[in-house]
């Protein structure tokens, strides 16, 4: 099999800001103001003023959230629209507004507020570029986390791509996190509960803002473990066509499908959900065959530091919120649950972990993380069943002998036992996980301290340094080895 070696040194052309990176900044700053430009010129329409949740759609009903007025209305936060001239809301249906809707005009909802059930006439407005502002800020106090998260990823991955701009992985990141950033703080002023009542290309556009995670983002994720640590066969070949055919293909479709529901007033057509789920799996596939082809081709040290980074943000930062996604599709679940939360905070490590392997920065220290992650983990798993395993059985014990259902004897004997065994069982993991996992670095420290215990005794020279020769070459693996003696002075 072909091994590539990969310069250990950065190269002037990464450092280089040239049109591709400036398109590249464009890009990935452009997806911000076009969303901004669009909220503004929607924000025009008649609607009455109101940012709804978007989790409550398959219910038949809409949650009311933020007032973009600023003045005061009929409608309050929490109040839940059931009905809409008199009509039931259905799940994911389009709402049945009167045609022909004008500023001032009145539009009856039945609301839901509290255990009341209320009929109220809401009048409709014009919002101006103040509703924008107050979106964002009303969004900050309901719930600041996915803002705070796509803010550090972009900076993280500005941070690696003002250094390394001439760097592809970089930029396909660059792009990955500016939508990222775009989607998470602008896209939710976009939609509308009015949406429908917007002339038809007004609607598509907002389609096509809303499916840009299966056109553009996914096409990106994709170019990604093409582009970084080494540039594949696929996109060598072919740069411009690969990505030309990604992002071509799933516009045209996301287009055609989206302009044919809003014409036809029916869901998206099965060919974009088609095509999301195509995109997905090569997703997948791009990602994981990238690792391994790198994985096994790969020689640089430098190189590899890079792969093991970028495998640590692929595999924390992407696979886990994946597979928790998948969990959630398939047990029919909600994505805003508190139960999953934390798995937002996970994707951060993704800009993070390849920022740092692009910018080539203490990369060796990566093996101490996972080294030092994986112990702990274990650690944490093994304590935790021993802790509560020795609680149940000690409950039932003191139960027994005394009667009593449940005493605080079997939380503190459990606590001491975790006391006492913390220290040797990390050391046991440790070792388990040096011997399985890092093996090398395992069999370099047994001969550290093989050689340490024959120095204390050896006591000729010429042996000494033969041994030490051996155990650098043994340990290190360099090409050559050489021993200076100073001669003592007299």
């Amino acid at each position: 099999m072909r091994r590539f070696v990969l310069p250990a040194g950065v190269t002037t052309d990464e450092r280089r800001f040239d049109r591709g990176a400036w398109l590249t900044l464009a890009v990935a700053c452009g997806w911000s103001l076009v969303v901004i430009a669009f909220s503004l010129y929607v924000y025009r329409f008649p609607a009455d003023a109101w940012q709804y949740g978007s989790a409550d759609t398959r219910q038949g009903a809409f949650t009311a959230e933020i007032n973009l007025s600023g003045a005061p209305s009929v409608l309050e936060a929490g109040d839940r629209v059931v009905a809409i001239a008199g009509q039931q809301l259905a799940p994911d249906g389009i709402p049945p507004f009167p045609p022909d809707l004008q500023v001032g005009q009145t539009v009856r909802y039945t609301i839901e507020r509290g255990q009341q059930t209320l009929d109220v006439d809401v009048p409709l407005l014009q919002l101006g570029p103040l509703a924008l502002w107050r979106s964002l800020v009303g969004q900050l106090r309901l719930d600041p986390r996915d803002l705070i998260v796509s803010l550090a990823a972009l900076l993280a991955v500005a941070f690696a791509f003002l250094l390394r701009p001439g760097n592809l992985g970089a930029r396909y990141l660059m792009l990955i996190f500016g939508y990222y950033f775009a989607s998470a703080w602008f896209s939710f002023t976009v939609s509308s509960l009015y949406q429908s009542t917007f002339p038809v290309g007004v609607q598509t556009i907002t389609q096509m803002i809303g499916l840009s995670w299966g056109w553009f983002f996914f096409a990106t994720l994709i170019l990604l473990p093409l582009a970084f640590p080494v540039i594949k066969a696929p996109l060598r070949r072919f740069p411009r066509l690969l990505p030309a055919l990604l992002y071509g293909i799933a516009f045209v479709v996301c287009l055609v499908g989206s302009y044919q529901a809003v014409v036809t007033g029916t869901a998206l057509s099965p060919a974009v959900f088609v095509l999301f789920i195509l995109y997905l799996l090569l997703t997948v596939i791009a990602i994981f065959g990238s690792l391994i082809h790198n994985w096994r081709t790969l020689v640089e040290p430098a190189a590899r530091a890079q792969l093991r980074w970028l495998t640590l943000g692929m595999g924390i930062g992407l696979a886990v919120p994946f597979l928790v996604m998948i969990g959630v599709l398939v047990s029919g679940g909600d994505f805003g649950s508190a139960d999953i939360d934390w798995v937002l905070w996970l994707i951060l490590l993704l800009p993070v972990c390849i920022a740092i392997a692009i910018t080539r920065y203490r990369l060796f220290d990566i093996d101490v993380i996972i080294r030092k992650t994986l112990v702990y983990t274990a650690l944490t798993v093994l304590l935790a069943l021993v802790y509560f395993g020795s609680v149940v059985l000690l409950q039932r014990l003191f139960s027994t002998l005394t009667g009593v259902q449940q005493s605080p004897l079997a939380i503190v004997a459990s606590t001491l036992v975790i006391v006492a065994l913390f220290t040797p069982l990390r050391r046991r993991v440790q070792d388990w996980i040096d011997r399985r996992f890092f093996r090398k670095k395992y069999n370099a420290q047994q001969v550290l301290d093989a050689f340490a215990l024959h120095a204390r005794d050896e006591t000729d020279l010429d042996a000494l340094t033969a041994e030490l020769v051996r155990v650098v070459q043994e340990t290190m693996q360099p090409v050559s080895v050489s021993v200076w003696l100073r001669k003592d002075r007299k």
